[in-house]
This record gives C-alpha cells, structure tokens and sequence, in this order.
C-alpha cells in the first residue's frame, strides 16, 4: 500500500497576482504582493 505525499496544509492561490497564499501569524498573507483575504469576522 502506498503512503499518500500530499502536504498536510492546503496550498492557496492570490486573487489579485496568482502568488501562493500562506498562513503567517495565524493570519493568510500572499508572499509574493502582500494580499490579505478578508476574514469571516471583518
């Protein structure tokens, strides 16, 4: 049987320049232009 190698965290893409999105201080920032995904609680 073989064992699965998907990563654990799912991988985001940014809306507005297609970086990846990435959870930094519990919080999902893009890496690449500094997006920031509103949250439910805004």
């Amino acid at each position: 049987m073989a064992i699965s190698q998907s990563p654990t965290e799912p991988r985001y893409h940014c809306p507005e320049c297609s970086g990846a999105v990435t959870a930094t201080h519990e919080s999902l920032v893009c890496t690449d232009c500094g997006y920031t995904p509103r949250h439910g609680a805004d």
